[in-house]
């Protein structure tokens, strides 16, 4: 990947005359001049070193899908991929197998760590932020006794030293950090998705272990050594209420981060209403923010179009424009990262996750050519590829053509660093909407260009991003029309890109 120059913000190029839309439409209002925070995060996807298979289910599917690390172009083109989506805060994940398989013996040089690697490297050129994760240990000498020759408890078995988990941990971190060189390491999480009788931290019969004891673990491990790392918690899923009196380790944690999967429109049997997510993402987000600390959605998808083995339902139209409608919402419920699940993944362990597909199901093995896996790519990616790290989220509010209606028109509006502006807009329903756009606060003239992914991209891989119309913003109050189309994701921004070029990571 690789670092991208900010467009001129002053820039004009008026292609579409402006306009007031119908007043039987949406208007949507943003505020430039006020800031209700800056993104202590970006918008990206989980990358995993995990090669090894492991049995069934039980590792989700965070392992698979990768080239060896020798593999050049094949790496190469990954990078490519990820430039062009602009994935800027991204989840790395590992488990203790890789590189402590035995207690206190180090493997820096094995496979995995190579990949993990390669990982890093294309990371630390672009600029990226990690949120680095080690998922589960999955070693015999750690694991509680009654477990270590059952491969399913293993992996799922929490550490039986705590003390040794941490020192083996920082160990890790020490070596990234101190001896390879690494900067893009940012928040460390433990472990994942604890809490749950299926999780990764579990102790005889096969309960949850409580997840402070671990933090303490692994920070006094860290202080040890000089590693100012800050850890992440609780990574509990799926989008779960805020529980004050859950939380008693808000002394050890720099940020707080969750998962979800069942946030959808329409509130079907088994998901979350979208504006049940909403309200449990901003709870979560005041508590982290009246701590000064970050909030972070580590982990999103969809699951209510079905999933698990080979179900293309994650990676379907529908799934995509729901991933994207998550992160517009999101941003304006004070969350301060998103890393979709997940950017390469085999496909046919728990669903069609992937972003980029690099793996061939019927042979079981690694294609011969990547290519962007349609819906995903192009929908969900729509959003990291116009968005900097680091933004500023601006007062944007979304007025219904009919208050008394379901909403379907959700915006979010963001300044980059250097001072670009980029409006996300989603309509989730089945029908066009007028919408009336006003822009206030602004410093100086600018032009908005217009991208889009709609059902005309349905199931495509070959889509081409390039810039549409666009709309100038005059002093003091820009304002410009637009017909948003039926389930479709929008983007309106300073950024000009053509469909050839890198997407936006960092200015």
């Amino acid at each position: 990947m690789r670092r991208r120059r900010a467009s001129a913000f002053g820039c004009l190029l008026v292609l579409v005359p402006l306009g007031v839309a119908p007043s039987a439409g949406e208007r949507i209002a943003v505020d430039a001049s006020r800031v209700l925070r800056t993104m202590r995060g970006g918008i990206g996807a989980s990358w995993h070193a995990i090669e090894e298979p492991i049995p069934g289910t039980h590792g989700g599917s965070g392992w698979g899908a990768y080239p060896p690390a020798e593999d050049e172009a094949a790496w190469k083109e990954i990078h490519r991929h990820a430039a062009w989506l602009g994935l800027d805060w991204c989840r790395v994940e590992v488990e203790q197998r890789i590189y402590e398989p035995r207690r206190g013996d180090f493997d820096w040089e094995g496979r995995e760590m190579r990949i993990l690697y390669r990982i890093l490297d294309g990371y630390e050129r672009a600029k990226v932020d990690v949120f680095f994760q080690q998922m589960w240990s999955n070693v015999e000498w750690n694991a509680f006794p009654d477990w270590r020759q059952d491969p399913v408890r293993r992996v799922h078995s929490g550490p039986l030293s705590l003390e040794d988990f941490g020192e083996g941990l920082a160990a890790l971190v020490e070596h990234l950090v101190k001896r390879r060189g690494y900067t893009c390491l940012r928040w460390l999480s433990i472990t994942n998705e604890p809490g749950h009788g299926w999780s990764w931290w579990l102790e005889p019969p096969g309960k949850p272990m409580a997840l402070r004891p671990g933090l303490e673990a692994v920070r006094k491990a860290l202080d040890r050594r000089g590693l100012a790392l800050p850890l992440s918690a609780p990574d509990w899923t799926d989008l779960p209420a805020l529980e004050p009196g859950r939380i008693d380790f808000d002394d050890l944690v720099g940020a707080y981060d969750i998962h979800t999967y069942h946030a959808n429109f329409d509130g079907r049997e088994g998901g979350y209403p979208m504006a049940v997510a909403e309200e449990r993402l901003a709870a979560w987000a005041r508590w982290a923010h009246d701590r000064g600390k970050p909030f972070f959605l580590s982990e999103l998808g969809t699951m209510v179009f079905g999933w698990g083995n080979s179900h293309a339902g994650p990676a379907s139209f529908e799934s995509a424009l729901k991933d994207a409608e998550m992160v517009v919402r999101g941003i304006a419920a004070g969350v301060d990262g998103f890393n979709r699940w997940s950017f390469l993944n085999r496909g046919d362990l728990d669903g069609h996750w992937q972003l980029l597909e690099t793996w061939d199901r019927e042979k079981k093995a690694l294609s011969k050519a990547f290519a962007p896996k349609p819906n995903a790519y192009f929908g969900f990616g729509l959003l990291p590829r116009f968005t900097a790290k680091g933004s500023a989220v601006l007062e944007c509010k979304v007025e219904p053509a009919d208050a008394s209606s379901v909403r379907h028109v959700f915006a979010a509006a963001l300044r980059s660093p250097k001072g670009n502006l980029t409006l996300l807009v989603v309509n989730d329903g089945e029908a066009d909407r007028e919408a009336a756009f006003v822009v206030r606060g602004l410093e100086r003239p600018a032009a908005l260009h217009r991208y889009r992914f709609t059902r005309a991209e349905r199931d495509r891989s070959d889509v081409k991003v390039e810039p549409g119309a666009s709309f100038d913003l005059d002093l003091p109050e820009g304002r410009f029309a637009d017909r948003l189309p039926a389930a479709s994701v929008g983007v309106y921004t300073t950024y000009k890109l053509a469909h050839a070029e890198a997407g936006v990571t960092v200015e």
